[in-house]
């Protein structure tokens, strides 16, 4: 792979997950969504955000959270959403450093005075992130509704964020979760790239890796679009694979044929 990186010429691989936050792609839509989700936790509101596997959603919440002042809040961020709702707060209450409870009811209590404690006297802002949101079970979803209610639903002490695939929205819009939806005003859906947006990736991440030159050829990049549907993670596969493909060639450059064989080199990645 050192091989790969002085051909192109580059001080790191291209389409590797280990991207900063302050490196990250950004289209007008993925700024838009990053200016309309701080402004939601600054306003200490919550928010939902959903997208199909690969075009975003996580490396969008790494960029806010990066954007927000850590002296000002106190962000917890949970990926495991296949649990009851004991294990919910237990979870929750793991992350946030406290003496683990026996019961919901205990876990419940010991969780909401933290927060409490952490609004009202450390004024700090608390937020949840809940990735994976959409295998969340409706009687945790219920849950949410509970927590958020803090002297008598007038104190805005906790802000949770929604992340997850689009059946998250289906859930969302039951009758049974019309109040908890009240509570989540900012709505954020991110779509796949568009061809002109997969171009415009394929250059970033070759230059923000220290590329200097043109690797990807017009018909490379169209046929890479069509390929991948413009979700963000089978770029990242379908390129790296191009680059090795044409690593032995003389021009190193990736066009159209070179493609082809990486698709299918890639095989089920893509899918």
């Amino acid at each position: 792979m050192n091989k790969l990186l002085s051909t192109y010429g580059c001080t790191k691989f291209p389409f590797s997950k280990e991207i900063a936050p302050a490196e990250m792609f950004r289209t007008e839509i993925l700024r838009n969504a990053r200016e309309l989700l701080i402004a939601t936790l600054e306003g200490r509101s919550c928010a939902v955000i959903t997208a199909e596997s690969g075009c975003g959603k996580t490396c969008l919440w790494r960029a806010v959270e990066n954007d927000l002042p850590q002296g000002r809040y106190r962000i917890h961020y949970l990926h495991n959403s296949t649990v009851n709702r004991r294990d919910f707060y237990r979870q929750i209450s793991m992350a946030m450093g406290l003496e683990p409870r026996s019961s919901y009811s205990a876990l419940f209590a010991s969780v909401s005075q933290h927060i409490g404690e952490l609004a009202s006297q450390h004024k700090l802002r608390v937020v949840l992130a809940l990735d994976e949101a959409h295998l969340l079970p409706i009687q945790v979803l219920e849950q949410i509704h509970l927590i958020l209610n803090y002297e008598r639903d007038s104190k805005p002490w906790l802000s949770i964020v929604l992340i997850g695939l689009p059946p998250l929205r289906e859930t969302l819009k039951r009758n049974v979760m019309a109040s908890l939806m009240a509570r989540f005003p900012c709505r954020i859906d991110l779509a796949p790239l568009d061809p002109e947006q997969v171009k415009d990736y394929l250059r970033h991440r070759m230059t923000t890796a220290g590329c200097k030159r043109e690797i990807f050829a017009d018909d490379a990049m169209l046929l890479i679009a069509k390929a991948t549907s413009g979700i963000m993670r089978r770029i990242d596969v379908l390129a790296e694979q191009c680059l090795l493909v044409a690593l032995p060639s003389r021009s190193q450059l990736v066009d159209a044929s070179v493609v082809h064989k990486a698709i299918q080199l890639c095989g089920d990645a893509l899918l």
